[in-house]
């Protein structure tokens, strides 16, 4: 029997769904990062932050956890990886 493809329609290709994460200027990401917690103590796996992206106006980011080794698997490091932007109405969401 012939082996066909089906393509995972639950799951969006990466990037796209990030929302405006491309329209925020670097630096006001780097400044939100620096306000979360040590991600490696960390107890949640996701966090929103929300800052005063300049131009782009209020935005809120999700950052996500992310865990990564060195080869081998003898260390394991963690990081925040922003994942998602989206603005936020001046009334407040």
């Amino acid at each position: 029997m012939p082996h066909t493809f089906e393509p995972n329609l639950l799951r969006a290709p990466s990037g796209a769904d990030n929302g405006i994460l491309g329209r925020v200027p670097s630096q006001f990401v780097a400044q939100a990062c620096k306000t979360l917690p040590d991600p490696a103590c960390a107890v949640e796996d996701e966090m929103q932050v929300e800052i005063d992206a300049g131009w782009a106006g209020r935005v809120r980011l999700t950052f996500r956890r992310q865990r990564y080794s060195r080869p081998r698997g003898k260390t394991t490091y963690f990081s925040w990886l922003c994942r998602h932007a989206e603005p936020v109405s001046a009334l407040g969401d």
